[in-house]
């Protein structure tokens, strides 16, 4: 045999165990038997080897205690191995088996195998006079498959001597309610719990995540600051997404400081959230600097910095992303494409967008789903190639649904072409019967072709049916602090400044020959009336309170809720312009950099 040392060993040696019986491997095997397997579990990689330990256990060990015992640790390796059937038959065998494996096979289960097994297991366990320990309930916990099931291990937990303080527990409970929807559940456990861990915050805070409570997320994060509780990774991830989503940039710099000074690991993970954070707060440029020192990049990495430039409207360094992507090795996804696809959307590159769509299969041996339909639609239709992309609609090969038709629409909005457009509304009500931005949409394409018939007909379909449009809502970050602004908003403490900055801004909108588009307000109201609840739209708020706080001369960004109708658009350009501002806009789809009077997305969007 090959020493360590000789360069052959690896290559000829592929496991650790010994080829030889394992019966016969220790001459004194049978006078410490305990010695023996425990090590060798540990080394073990094949089920052949496994089997023999297993065989010299019972040939070996002489009470029933012990012999329990070692094959407790055996049914533990083999589930680590995926050993399942033989895990079971093993543990059928013990006579007395442990607290300790019935956890271990009911954690097997509630992962990987049946839920309901786990808990007639516990059900079992309990039956033959054993009590449950710290990791009884966690693991019961997760072979429930509703909230009532919880609710039932919840009362068995508070019933538990010790088990209502005991801080695994009360963590998985909030962890529980928390995967299963129920904020309010997860909330009252964790106001309840005597002890709070890391994880136990972490759960809490990643439960409004999930609720989209950003707000509420990180105003607990800042309550577990104060409680001076240590941060872990997944606590910065939470914190990151909340700071995206609300477009919190100082916070999420904040975030990215705290990573550099503790000196934390960029994985995956981490890294993609932080770029993340920086696209969506409308930083892509910091996006690009974080992304270019990671240690490491995953195709998430790549696929988050790649859907940053197409989102900005830089579809040429998207792709020059994608093309390093490819060139360092890293197998694109059906993500990247999305980017990729929306990168050639945003920069209106046709040719290129069909080309990359075709390679997916041909190249990649990747089948593009309905979003890459989607994307593709979008492409075709805002080109002007209504046919072309009413033709993919009808060819794909699984059935379009709202967003497709959709893209379609608004298409047809941008090239006037109504009565396509009639035909994608008409799928729309089947689709989407409640989804009032359709209707929006399609009384915008008539009021552009001064139908009013149509668009008074549309009108009064949403409110017989009781669909209401939605309220337009945009924020503002100013000084560590996001200021939330609704159509018409009079609730800011400052709405005196920022109706008054407005006044100034509609004078010299005038003087430049600014007429504001009133076929945008969906209003049973005079056209004076229009005009002012155009003025009044939130993001010109925001932009007016920017305008109000910012030092002048430096970007102002705002994040809004719905798609930028072409009112606020139009006139978000000229106060670009007449300001002498870089204002940057992310609206539901992408974000719109206004400057010197013009847009990056050409004004087609």
């Amino acid at each position: 045999m090959h020493s360590a040392t000789t360069g052959n060993y690896r290559t000829k040696i592929h496991n650790p165990i010994p080829t030889r019986s394992l019966e016969n491997s220790d001459p004194v095997s049978h006078h410490r038997p305990q010695f023996l397997h425990l090590p060798l579990l540990k080394r073990c990689t094949h089920l052949i080897h496994l089997k023999q330990i297993h065989a010299q256990i019972i040939k070996t060990t002489g009470s029933s205690h012990q012999t329990d015992n070692l094959l407790a640790k055996l049914v533990f390796s083999l589930l680590g191995s995926s050993q399942m059937d033989y895990a079971r038959r093993v543990f059928e065998e013990m006579s007395e088996p442990s607290t300790f494996v019935f956890n271990t096979m009911a954690r097997a289960n509630a992962l990987h195998g049946s839920r309901k097994h786990a808990i007639e297991l516990y059900i079992q366990m309990r039956s033959r006079g054993l009590e449950p320990d710290n990791f009884t309930f966690p693991i019961l916990l997760k072979a429930c498959e509703n909230v009532n099931q919880g609710k039932g291990v919840h009362s068995l937990i508070l019933k538990g001597e010790g088990f209502a303080s005991d801080i695994y527990s009360q963590t998985a409970l909030v962890h529980f309610y928390s995967s299963h929807g129920d904020l309010e559940c997860a909330r009252l456990v964790f106001d309840k719990m005597a002890e709070r861990n890391v994880v136990s915050w972490t759960a809490m805070i990643t439960c409004y995540m999930k609720q989209k409570k950003y707000n509420e997320g990180l105003a607990l994060f800042h309550q577990m600051q104060i409680a001076g509780v240590e941060i872990n990774e997944l606590t910065l991830v939470n914190v990151l997404s909340a700071c995206a989503h609300l477009g919190a940039f100082e916070m999420g710099k904040w975030v990215h400081g705290y990573i550099d000074q503790n000196q934390i690991f960029l994985n995956s993970t981490l890294a993609t959230a932080l770029i993340d954070m920086y696209v969506k707060c409308g930083y892509i440029n910091e996006a690009s600097q974080v992304f270019e020192k990671l240690p490491e990049r995953s195709v998430c990495s790549w696929n988050s910095i790649i859907g940053g430039f197409a989102m900005h409207g830089d579809g040429d360094e998207a792709l020059e992303r994608f093309k390093d992507m490819v060139a360092s090795g890293t197998r694109p996804d059906h993500i990247t494409f999305i980017g990729v696809l929306s990168a050639c959307n945003h920069s209106r590159l046709v040719d290129k967008g069909r080309e990359y769509f075709n390679s997916m299969k041909r190249v990649y041996e990747l089948e593009p789903n309905i979003k890459h339909y989607g994307c593709l639609v979008d492409l075709l239709g805002k080109s002007g190639q209504l046919d072309e992309a009413y033709k993919v609609i009808k060819e794909m090969p699984m059935e379009p649904n709202g967003v497709l038709w959709g893209a379609l629409l608004n298409a047809c909005r941008a090239n006037a072409n109504v009565e396509l457009a009639e035909i994608a509304m008409e799928q729309l009500v089947e689709l989407e019967p409640f989804n009032d931005g359709n209707y929006v949409l399609m009384s915008n394409i008539y009021a552009a072709q001064l139908q009013w018939n149509n668009v008074a007909k549309v009108r009064r379909f949403m409110k017989e049916r009781l669909i209401l449009k939605t309220p337009g809502g945009s924020s503002i970050e100013i000084g560590n602090t996001v200021h939330q602004f609704m159509a018409g908003d009079c609730r800011h403490p400052n709405s005196k400044e920022i109706y008054s900055m407005l006044d100034d801004v509609s004078e010299r909108l005038k003087t430049v020959g600014f007429v504001p588009r009133t076929s945008q307000a969906l209003l049973d109201a005079n056209e004076e009336e229009k005009r002012r609840a155009l003025c009044h739209h939130s993001e010109k708020l925001a932009i007016a309170f920017g305008l109000i706080r910012t030092v002048p001369g430096t970007p102002i960004r705002v994040l809004k809720n719905l798609r930028a109708c072409s009112d606020c658009h139009l006139a978000t350009k000229l106060i670009s312009k007449i300001y002498g501002r870089e204002i940057i806009v992310r609206d539901r789809n992408r974000f719109h950099h206004f400057k010197d009077g013009a847009c990056s997305c050409n004004d087609c969007w």
